[in-house]
């Protein structure tokens, strides 16, 4: 009986972390596609010689459709200020991303500790030809 009670105990904790193994996917799958929309981004931003209005809320709302997150969360900063062809433009994007660890209640890890921070600070060469 003391075997099958010691086994039932092994098996929830195995249980648990075959699920964090699962959310550790999920928010994988996440940041790469996190990844690929700012690498579009940077593309877009060369092209325009600096960020505009525009990429920046289609970015947020991007980034807001991948992580299910609220946009005002979502910080972008970096040059305003159109560059021409060859200059350097400086862009950084924040994003906190919330509930990483599965089952959190259960190894007693309070919300403020259940996220992290993605963050990008990147430089990029403008095409921008100022026509």
């Amino acid at each position: 009986m003391k075997n099958l009670i010691t086994a039932a105990a092994c098996l929830l904790l195995l249980l648990a972390f075959l699920v964090q193994i699962i959310e550790n996917q999920k928010i994988y799958i996440k940041i790469t596609n996190l990844d690929e929309e700012v690498n579009n981004f940077k593309e877009v931003i060369k092209q325009d010689g600096c960020i505009t209005g525009d990429n920046e809320k289609r970015m947020i709302g991007e980034i807001s459709r991948i992580l299910n997150c609220n946009p005002q969360k979502i910080k972008i900063k970096g040059d305003k200020k159109p560059m021409q062809r060859g200059e350097l433009i400086r862009y950084r994007v924040e994003v906190p991303i919330e509930n990483v660890i599965a089952n959190r209640e259960f190894w007693g890890i309070p919300k403020d500790y259940d996220k992290i921070n993605y963050v990008v600070k990147r430089n990029t060469t403008s095409e921008y030809i100022g026509i």
